[in-house]
C-alpha cells in the first residue's frame, strides 16, 4: 500500500469507536511504518513498558507476528525512573 492509502486507513478509524476482542474504544495514535524487505533472522523483538516507578526493556533474538509468549522468554532490563542508563547496566 502506499502512504496515501495507508493515511487514509487510519483517517477512517482515528476517534471512532473501534472495538478490538472484547474492548471497545477510541484509537488516536497510529504508527505508519515502511516495509523493509529483510530475512527473518533479521528480525528482532523489542518492546518499551512504562510502570510507576520504573521503565523495562524487552528483548528477544526472534521478532515476527508469530514470537508467541515474549513475556516469558525475553532478556528483561528494569531502568528506575529518573536514572541515567549506563554502559555497565546494558
Amino acid at each position: 500500500k502506499t502512504f496515501e492509502e495507508a493515511k487514509d486507513w487510519v483517517m477512517e478509524r482515528m476517534c471512532k469507536e473501534q472495538k478490538i476482542e472484547t474492548v471497545t474504544g477510541q484509537l488516536t495514535h497510529f504508527l505508519i511504518e515502511p516495509l523493509i524487505p529483510h530475512k527473518q533472522e533479521e528480525e528482532f523483538y523489542i518492546c518499551m513498558l512504562s510502570h510507576r516507578y520504573y521503565d523495562e526493556l524487552l528483548f528477544y533474538h526472534e521478532g515476527g507476528v508469530d514470537v508467541g509468549d515474549v513475556d516469558s522468554k525475553a532478556e528483561k532490563m528494569h531502568l528506575p525512573t529518573g536514572e541515567a542508563m549506563t554502559e555497565a547496566a546494558v
